[in-house]
């Protein structure tokens, strides 16, 4: 018998035809960015600052949410969304108030403790928290400009757009190479702006735990191409529903309830993450009931009491009824009644029967 032929492995991988189409015509030395987000990754005390870009092709981004198929069909933004277009001759805005940006706590902003000091970073914290008036003026003397990349041709392009293989810059540029569509987005983290890209890409995602789980790592981000990016699953959360994006929504949330236990949900519940969705707080009241034996409830469980009496929290009221409407439900609902039928009762003024005062059947009296 001849020797049977080994076997052909599959290389086929899982990645998604539209990133495959996109490749193809990378390999073809044809461009592929014709969009260019501009999203700002700092914290500051009162700020958010350092906007810094991430590329992307508008085919792929129609194809992949209704939000972008409608965002890229008018050369106009509708009127509520926190995206503007800017030129690349603009002055980018340096930042937005914290307020403005809508999620004080993002976790997916670099703090300026996170940060390594350099002299223009300095610069730019400085001037942004003592006379926000000043930021535009700073940005053109911090930010490079497109022109100075196109006279650099030993500048790294993975250094533009803000994936160095050596972990972050002092100072992001603004810029990317290249023309097309320019959009500063306001509202979102750069981290998250970021692996919801890789998502539209790659199909896949991946999420840091919870900071009050204890267990995530402190410092700056580290956006390479040598590692797959992560990000906060309640900021993906955030922003996946904000675009209505299921699927990407529910991955989020299901991470959000993988990482809330007994030791950190009174934290969670009294967060104002929380206080903003209905479905978060909703998981953690069902945990609380089920936890409310543990030994971290029932030493928290009065203090978070007391911060709700004293007003403390702006959703105190929705976790007092959805608490015990749970306990009600629990253990004294095990049978609801049955509903009055509102056409057997006598109305105002209407001779009452006979029948509706003599005593039931079998009754002492009767």
């Amino acid at each position: 018998m001849q020797p049977r032929a080994p076997e052909i492995p599959n290389l086929r991988t899982t990645t998604p035809s539209q990133t495959e189409a996109l490749l193809r015509k990378l390999l073809l030395a044809k461009d592929i960015n014709d969009v260019h987000f501009h999203v700002l990754s700092r914290r500051s005390k009162s700020r958010v600052l350092d906007p810094r870009v991430l590329n992307a092709n508008s085919t792929l981004l129609k194809s992949s949410s209704r939000y972008f198929a409608d965002l890229f069909s008018s050369d106009t933004f509708p009127s509520d969304t926190a995206m503007m277009n800017v030129k690349a001759t603009d002055k980018i805005l340096d930042g937005v108030d914290l307020s403005e940006y809508g999620y004080e706590s993002d976790s997916d902003l670099e703090d300026d403790a996170d940060i390594p000091a350099s002299p223009a970073r300095t610069q730019v914290a400085t001037v942004s928290d003592s006379d926000d008036r000043d930021s535009d003026t700073l940005v053109l003397e911090a930010t490079p400009s497109l022109e100075k990349y196109y006279d650099s041709p030993q500048q790294n392009v993975s250094d533009v757009i803000g994936l160095s293989s050596r972990g972050p810059a002092s100072v992001h540029p603004t810029w990317a190479v290249g023309g097309g569509r320019h959009i500063f987005v306001k509202d979102t983290a750069f981290q998250t702006w970021y692996c919801l890209l890789h998502f539209f890409y790659m199909g896949t995602t991946e999420f840091s735990l919870l900071k009050s789980s204890g267990l995530r790592r402190s410092g700056g981000f580290f956006c390479n191409a040598s590692q797959v990016s992560k990000c906060s699953a309640k900021s993906m959360y955030r922003l996946a529903t904000k675009l209505s994006i299921d699927k990407l929504r529910d991955r989020a949330f299901a991470s959000i309830c993988g990482s809330v236990d007994e030791n950190n949900l009174l934290q969670e519940l009294a967060s104002g993450f929380t206080a903003r969705h209905p479905a978060v707080l909703d998981m953690e009241l069902d945990l609380l009931l089920e936890k409310i034996a543990c030994a971290p409830i029932v030493e928290g469980l009065p203090k978070l009491m007391t911060r709700i009496s004293r007003n403390k929290l702006s959703h105190g009221s929705d976790i007092m009824a959805g608490f015990y409407t749970r306990i009600l439900q629990k253990h004294y609902l095990t049978q609801l009644p049955t509903p009055v039928i509102a056409d057997t009762v006598p109305e105002f003024g209407e001779p009452i029967q006979a029948d509706w005062l003599g005593p039931p059947e079998g009754h002492p009296f009767g």
